[in-house]
């Protein structure tokens, strides 16, 4: 008899199946790309409370000893029932080092360089935190070695600031500015070799102000970020229209700006200078301008014909921008998995070490990996689907190709900002007069308290002042009373 074939219920294919693999790719690419969105949406859109799942009052590692208060008077009645309760708790177990500072004392009676970072950690805080007295330690026991000799080495403490001007910014400014070296009298040392230990600790602590000090001179330090940001402001706005300063002069700038401000901050007019500037950098961020933008809204205060001159630059850069999205989007989607995992990952790390600056350490230790295997994944998703040949140029080329795209997205990003100026002008003519007015306002009475005998900027070097003046950084051909600077004494010999 006849058998009927079993019937088979059966998903029309939509591509060849040697595009499977290549499916699958592409789909979890464009998954992860918006779940990326999503989770930066919703980690951004929580505050930083929320974020961190709640600060505590004092955050504890498991390693850190919990008999700070050991010594403090308790009322047992104040106590309760909870004096009772059994709490866990765990002792850092004491390590010798001497064999390390042994080998630093060697390393610098040689002639040797060491490189410390005194703090002892990483931070997102606008101040330097109280330095470790390693430093000391080491510059101490290495001086006290050479007691008696006839021509001992001369040994200096030569401080180094690390100046970000955007800390969580991939590829951006820092500056490295080098201070005068420190030298520390031999009578310290022979005072922390022989002495007790009280002079010991006398000793370590003249050393450690000298070296903070010595610190402080090339660090950019403030109260909380947003004032650090109004400091840099007010230089941008003292410093004349059209000179492009270095970054040695910015930071150096910055630095007489926010050391002198305890100096003068009781003044009445640096207090609302200080308010205007708060509420000028808030005006920025709420129209999504930059500064530099506000200094051109000058050349628009319109006709028709700058109105037709601007609608017909923002179509350009509009295209430009489709361009560079057309080449920056498969490059993002292809890397959507790293980025997704390296946002979790360093978002995690962070939350457990209450830090936000080891997002971008745990990114720069994970990337390696990660990359590496998602370069393997798609040079084997080409081979299957296009053949060997491909595959070889993909292994070679791509890596280069993922350069260009992170470049072009810098310029991308720019070019975003740059139409947020244009559209504002666009939109309301009014708006970047204004701010443009509220700019130039501030900058006339910035300068004009710096004439002024208590000037703010006293704190700034004369050899930097020496150097800025004979650079006419600050001194406009077109308008010689404008400079900000007053002439500056040379140093007798």
């Amino acid at each position: 008899s006849h058998t009927r074939p079993p019937t088979r219920v059966g998903v029309p294919h939509l591509l060849p199946q040697r595009f499977a693999f290549a499916g699958c790719v592409c789909c979890c690419c464009v998954g992860s790309a918006v779940t990326n969105l999503i989770y930066t949406l919703r980690r951004d859109g929580l505050s930083g409370k929320e974020l961190f799942g709640g600060t505590p009052a004092t955050f504890r590692t498991p390693s850190t000893p919990t008999i700070a208060a050991i010594d403090a008077p308790v009322d047992p009645e104040d106590m309760g029932d909870d004096m009772t309760d059994k709490t866990p708790y765990s002792l850092q177990p004491f390590v010798d080092q001497s064999a390390m500072f042994d080998q630093v004392t060697e390393s610098l009676l040689r002639g040797g360089t060491i490189g410390i970072f005194p703090e002892g950690g990483t931070h997102d805080g606008t101040q330097l935190l109280p330095l470790k007295w390693g430093i000391s330690v080491m510059l101490l026991g290495a001086m006290a070695k050479q007691e008696g000799l006839e021509k001992p080495i001369k040994i200096s403490v030569v401080p180094v600031g690390l100046n970000y001007f955007a800390p969580h910014k991939f590829r951006s400014t820092v500056s490295v500015d080098f201070g005068d070296p420190i030298e520390v009298h031999q009578d310290l040392a022979l005072q922390w070799k022989n002495g007790t230990k009280e002079q010991k600790a006398e000793a370590n602590a003249a050393v450690m102000e000298l070296i903070m000090a010595g610190v402080n001179s090339c660090t950019l330090q403030a109260n909380d970020m947003n004032t650090l940001e109004v400091f840099r402001t007010i230089r941008r706005l003292w410093a004349p229209s059209g000179v492009r300063l270095s970054v040695a002069d910015n930071v150096a700038l910055t630095q007489g700006f926010a050391s002198g401000f305890d100096r003068v901050k009781g003044d009445p007019k640096v207090k609302e200078i200080m308010e205007r500037c708060y509420k000028y950098n808030s005006l920025l961020s709420t129209y999504r301008v930059q500064d530099h933008h506000v200094q051109r809204f000058r050349q628009h205060a319109f006709s028709n014909k700058d109105r037709i001159t601007l609608i017909r630059k923002t179509i350009v850069r509009m295209v430009m921008l489709v361009l560079f999205g057309a080449f920056i989007v498969p490059w993002a989607l292809i890397g959507a998995p790293v980025g997704l995992f390296l946002s979790v990952i360093s978002d995690q790390k962070a939350k457990e070490v209450q830090k936000m600056s080891v997002k971008g350490t745990w990114k720069i230790l994970m990337a390696p990996i990660v990359l590496s295997l998602l370069h393997g994944v798609c040079v084997a998703c080409i081979s299957s689907t296009f053949g060997e040949v491909p595959s070889l140029l993909w292994f070679f080329f791509a890596p280069v190709g993922a350069v260009y795209a992170i470049f072009a997205a810098e310029d991308g990003v720019r070019l975003v900002k740059s139409l947020n100026a244009l559209t504002l002008l666009l939109g309301n003519r009014n708006i970047g007069q204004q701010l443009f007015e509220m700019r130039e306002g501030l900058k006339k009475d910035i300068r004009a308290i710096n004439k002024t005998k208590n000037n703010w900027l006293d704190n700034l070097d004369v050899p930097t002042r020496q150097r800025l003046e004979q650079r006419q950084s600050f001194t406009l051909e077109e308008d010689p009373e404008d400079s900000s600077f007053s002439k500056v004494e040379k140093p007798s010999d």
